[in-house]
């Protein structure tokens, strides 16, 4: 009876000790999780703190920086889109690595090539963050807007055209290249090429 009852102990004993090893296992890999999240980069965002703004499903999420962080290819221009992989503390999330669009950041400058009319001067567009453009000494060819595509080092500009009396929305695809050390904007069916302002 009595040597029964150890190994009944022993058992229970083996069972939750088991168990216990087990909610640890589970408590730690919580803890080392990580999950990775996909949106733009918010206006929010410091040197410390990144908002992303989720589009799909719409919420917008904080993330700590640190010195963990790696942030190598994160370009984080307000609207750039980025891929964030982060781990869930108490306090916040976490992130592990932040991936920026380097056609985003590549593209945000000025771009522009020597007026034919007073080679002096030059022309051209000014591509911003969130998607805004502008003309560079150009009354005719008003450049509103601008997109990234699915195809990397690729934009889609958007804009007007103003002839006599006559006003037309347009949308031009342009890619970015390097060449001889310059980044260069190819604006296709064009034969139009700009250079990036440093």
């Amino acid at each position: 009876m009595k040597h029964s009852f150890i190994i009944t102990m022993i058992c229970a004993c083996s069972l939750l000790f088991g168990a216990c090893a087990n909610n640890k296992t589970s408590k730690e890999e919580n803890v080392c999780k990580k999950d990775t999240v996909y949106g733009l980069v918010g206006p929010g965002t410091s040197m410390h703190a990144l908002q992303v703004c989720q589009i799909i499903p719409a919420d917008t999420i904080w993330f700590v920086i640190d010195d963990s962080t790696n942030v190598q290819n994160a370009n984080l221009l307000i609207g750039n889109a980025v891929e964030v992989v982060y781990h869930k503390t108490k306090e916040s999330n976490v992130a592990n690595l932040i991936i920026g669009d380097a056609t985003y950041a590549n593209a945000v400058g000025s771009w522009v090539m020597p007026d034919p009319i007073d080679p002096k001067e030059v022309m051209g567009v000014e591509i911003d963050i969130n998607g805004k453009a502008s003309s560079i000494r150009m009354a005719t060819l008003l450049f509103k807007s601008w997109e990234l595509t699915e195809n990397a080092n690729q934009i889609i500009l958007h804009g007007e055209s103003i002839g006599t009396g006559e006003t037309f929305a347009f949308s031009d695809t342009a890619t970015i290249k390097k060449v001889d050390g310059e980044l260069t904007l190819h604006m296709q069916g064009t034969g139009v090429t700009y250079k990036k302002e440093l």
